[in-house]
């Protein structure tokens, strides 16, 4: 995988997820693994981007319906799941006319590309647009959708915040976990997550709030604002703006001790669990336990002036130091000091509104993988 802004957010061992070809096998093995992968390819539209994947699956894993989509692609790490390239998105609030007027022939190339590359036939490719880019702009959004069928003979569908939800969640827990898990999604343009009520029906809570759309919001407030006091600023915007929207969707939920265990996903949680826990993000555990007061000591750090951290732990050894450095590096390229300050507000508001404290286990699933959604929109499409 090909790390860029968007590759880091699933975290330094994403890298090792999935399933592909295992150096040293004998061929006649490497071959029979081989025959038994299918490989599919994505392309995933959003306002904050655009990924271009292909994904190998093991149709020996395929049907498990017990184990979570993740487990069903990836049982082991022995190697990537996928490889993936992020680019600027054609229908984002970046793009301009003239890019929006030429996305279908940007998307069609990426998937002459997927074809010629991974031998893909136009039934194995999907084109995914995610809902929330519908509500910023509905034109661009219709009249790409209209357009795309006709060059390439792929329809594209349109995946709304809510079926992103239950994507994530599935892609992480097992069917048999449901009734202990919620799980939040902190991406750059929206918090999304739910959890299963007792009648095995998905219940979703989203804000379209994420670290990066709520800085530009911060931002548009407080013209002049600064490092120092952006978290505090951030702070005040979740609380009057974010809160309100979460409030009912949490209202219903059951308590803390009915769901237990909360996971946590996206770019600004890894990046806290690299500034707070670099151990355990640069070795392929495929759990980081964080704690209810991470988020508020991130806030603590950026108005302090060191919004990435201080020095490194003593513990670490030389090798490990130059991955967490490495690491840190992402999260620079990833996130700049008010998208931290705006993630780590988002954090630490959840953290209140949905009693992180009081939950039995806060950890983040390290190898679910980056865009956990797609993954399992593309079991369940393909599969």
């Amino acid at each position: 995988m090909a790390w860029s802004r968007r590759a880091f957010i699933g975290a330094t061992a994403a890298s090792v997820t999935g399933l592909s070809l295992i150096p040293g096998l004998i061929p006649a093995r490497a071959n029979a693994q081989a025959n038994r992968q299918k490989t599919y390819g994505v392309v995933e539209i959003r306002r904050g981007g655009m990924s271009v994947a292909a994904y190998r699956f093991d149709r020996d894993q395929l049907g498990r319906r017990k184990l979570s989509g993740f487990e069903r692609m990836a049982p082991e790490p022995t190697g990537k799941a996928f490889v993936e390239t992020e680019l600027a998105s054609p229908l984002g609030p970046a793009a301009d006319d003239a890019m929006a007027a030429q996305s279908v022939d940007i998307v069609a190339g990426h998937i002459d590309r997927l074809k010629s590359q991974h031998g893909l036939q136009t039934s194995d490719i999907a084109v995914l647009v995610s809902g929330g880019l519908i509500d910023f702009a509905p034109g661009r959004v219709e009249q790409f959708i209209a357009a795309l069928p006709a060059r390439t003979g792929i329809t594209p569908e349109i995946i709304s915040i809510k079926d992103q939800a239950r994507l994530g969640y599935d892609w992480i827990v097992r069917p048999a976990d449901r009734r202990n898990v919620m799980h939040v999604n902190i991406a750059s343009g929206t918090i999304k997550g739910g959890y299963y009520d007792q009648h095995g029906q998905f219940v979703a809570l989203s804000a379209p709030y994420g670290a990066k759309t709520m800085a530009g919001a911060v931002k548009l407030r407080w013209p002049v604002v600064r490092t120092a006091t952006v978290g505090q600023r951030a702070s005040e915007f979740y609380g009057d703006t974010v809160a309100p929207v979460l409030a009912p969707q949490i209202a219903t939920e059951p308590p803390p001790r009915q769901r237990p265990n909360l996971y946590l996903t996206g770019g600004i949680v890894t990046a806290t669990a690299v500034i707070f826990r670099p151990k355990a993000i640069i070795h392929p555990h495929p759990w980081v336990e964080m704690q209810p007061d991470d988020f508020a000591n991130l806030l603590g750090l950026i108005a302090s002036g060191t919004p990435y951290g201080g020095p490194l732990p003593a513990t670490l050894t030389g090798e490990e130091g130059d991955r967490v450095r490495d690491a840190l590096r992402r999260v620079r390229n990833s996130f700049n000091p008010h998208e931290m300050a705006a993630g780590a507000a988002i954090g630490d508001g959840l953290a209140r509104q949905l009693r992180f404290d009081q939950r039995t286990r806060l950890a983040l699933p390290q190898l679910a993988g980056t865009q956990i959604w797609v993954s399992q929109y593309l079991f369940e499409k393909f599969g």
